[in-house]
Order: structure tokens, then C-alpha cells, then sequence
């Protein structure tokens, strides 16, 4: 393996020297790692170039957002000739043996053409384990296939888990730059319908939702979703895809109802098959935004989902 750390960052100053010194101290090292300053102007882009070293190279670009700065990632390592292209924001990191998981992964699956691992999450005070759907007494290190049954209650790929092989790109293309939020799920969907993805539970990441700037922290009102469209053929004939979209816009439209956006709400929960969702699910898409926000409940699934709302006030 030929690999590429990607590193994306907009103002990540106290994060940032954390996520790259955990990439570089892998047991399995990786040919370089990539930092691209998305325009910073916390002292996120002083760090970075203190980092520079034979390992360590820098990119600088004006602001454009996160898809952006992981495209140009993916186009170094294209004119490079590097193989496989390993993904890490800049507020999370990885254990020393990431890479080496992914290797395992490498050699075991010859047809995969993505690896990822298992994570933790980190909020606040608290590390919380992830529960996939489908996987409980699945072996260690399996091939999910069919992908999207997998990821019902969690999702089996984060962008800092995986590892892609380069000329996959090929079929499943760049980061949609139009939107500003699920844009990993997007580049996911197509990933789950072009390639195989080859899964380890150990985990090797911690995603630090706890960090701050973080993108599920933008005021709804600011946020660019996918309606997912572009997938309705593809899940006409795939019932897992089908579900999964439908969770997803479920999830968006929750978010919209609780800061009483009704029409955001409306444009995604009428692309819902309610045929996919629980009793329970359905009653919460009739509810108003107090009603919503008494159910504690609420908050923490959404949580789950990536939500972290604010009114935008």
C-alpha cells in the first residue's frame, strides 16, 4: 500500500497538531501526510506549516468548505501516483495502529476497494461505543455487503475511518462541494452502491464531537443538505438503500421541525417512504417544535444521527 493521508482544516488551532502527530505515529506508516488549510485564520495555518517536515507537506487555499479542501487532497494524491487515500479531520485521531487494521483489511479482502475500522465517539466528559445494525455476531473483519443494511442505527464509514483505494475515484467521483452538511453521506451512498467496503470492529478512531467549530454545530438556517435524488433509481430496486435514505431524510426533516423551519421540514419529509420507519418515528414527523424539544429523547437521537441543533440567533 501506497498511502495518502488527507488532513482538511478550517480553524482547527487546538485540535490540529493532535489529529496529524496521530496519523504520522502509525505502525504502519503511511508515505505522507497531506494538511489542507481551507483558508484558517485561527493560527490553524501557523501550525501547519510548523509541522512541515520530509513527511509533512501543506496546501493553502482560500476558504471553500470541506468538500473542497478533500478534493484537492484526492487530486495530490492522483497526480502523485499515490494508491490509497486514508481521510482525517482535523479534530479527530486516530490509535498507532489505524493504518495497520486497514492493511489487515487489505490483504485479507482482495476485491474491497475501501477499508474502514470501528470508532468511539467523544462528547464532552463522555466515550461512547457505536452499535451497527446487522453486525453484532458478524466475525471481526467482514465485507458488508449489501452495504446499507449495516447502517440503520450507525454508520459503519466516517470520513476519518476509511481508507479508498485511488482509482475507485473513478466510479464514485469527488465530494459534492454544493452541499455544506451530509456531504460524506452523499460520497457514501456511492460508495456503498459502486464498491466493496471492507469493515474491522477495532476500533482505531476517536471522532471528537467535542471539538470545537465542528460542522454539526452550524445554525440550520446556514446548512446545505442532499434530498438524495440522485440515488431514488438505484433504491427502487435496493430496499436497504431505500430504508436508508428514507432515515436520513427523516432525520433532516426532525431537525428542520425543531427550529420550526416547517417548509425545510415538509421538502424532506415528503421524499420519506414512512413505510421505513417505526410507529414512533412517523408520530415524531406530526409533532411541533415544542412538542419535539420536551422529548429528551429527541436531542439524543438526533445526536446520533449528527445533529447538534441551534435556532440560528
Amino acid at each position: 500500500m501506497d498511502i495518502l493521508v488527507v488532513i482538511p482544516v478550517y480553524n482547527k488551532a487546538s485540535t490540529l497538531q493532535r489529529a496529524v502527530e496521530s496519523a504520522v505515529n502509525q505502525t504502519y506508516a503511511a508515505r505522507e501526510v497531506l494538511i489542507i488549510d481551507d483558508g484558517s485564520n485561527d493560527g490553524s495555518e501557523r501550525i501547519a506549516d510548523q509541522l512541515v517536515n520530509e513527511k509533512i507537506r501543506v496546501i493553502h487555499q482560500n476558504n471553500q468548505g470541506v468538500s473542497a479542501a478533500r478534493n484537492a487532497g484526492i487530486a495530490y494524491a492522483q497526480e502523485n501516483d499515490f494508491t490509497q487515500i486514508a481521510l482525517l479531520d482535523a479534530d479527530d485521531y486516530w490509535t498507532n495502529e489505524h493504518l495497520a487494521t486497514i492493511k489487515e483489511l487489505f490483504e485479507k479482502f482482495p476485491t474491497a476497494q475501501v477499508f474502514a475500522t470501528n470508532y468511539l465517539l467523544k462528547r464532552k466528559r463522555k466515550t461512547l461505543e457505536t452499535k451497527f445494525s446487522n453486525l453484532k455476531n458478524s466475525e471481526p473483519q467482514v465485507l458488508l455487503e449489501p452495504f446499507f443494511k449495516y447502517n440503520y442505527l450507525n454508520p459503519t464509514l466516517r470520513c476519518s475511518s476509511i481508507v479508498i483505494e485511488t482509482s475507485a475515484l473513478e466510479k464514485v467521483g469527488l465530494f459534492n462541494t454544493d452541499y455544506t452538511h451530509f456531504e460524506d453521506i452523499d460520497w457514501f451512498i456511492r460508495i456503498g452502491i459502486h464498491l466493496k467496503i471492507a469493515f474491522s470492529k477495532k476500533i482505531t478512531l476517536y471522532v471528537d464531537e467535542s471539538a470545537e467549530n465542528r460542522s454539526n454545530k452550524v445554525a440550520m438556517s446556514q446548512r446545505r443538505y442532499p434530498d438524495f435524488s440522485d440515488y431514488d433509481d438505484y433504491a427502487s430496486t435496493n430496499n436497504a438503500l431505500s430504508k436508508y435514505l428514507s432515515l436520513n431524510r427523516y432525520g433532516i426533516a426532525i431537525a428542520y421541525r425543531l427550529v420550526n423551519d416547517i417548509s425545510g421540514a415538509h421538502k424532506y419529509q415528503n421524499i420519506v417512504d414512512v413505510n421505513h420507519l417505526t410507529k414512533k418515528q412517523q408520530s415524531l414527523l406530526k409533532m411541533n417544535r415544542i412538542q419535539l424539544k420536551s422529548l429528551r429523547k429527541t436531542q439524543r437521537i438526533l445526536g446520533n444521527l449528527g445533529f447538534h441543533v441551534r435556532s440560528g440567533k
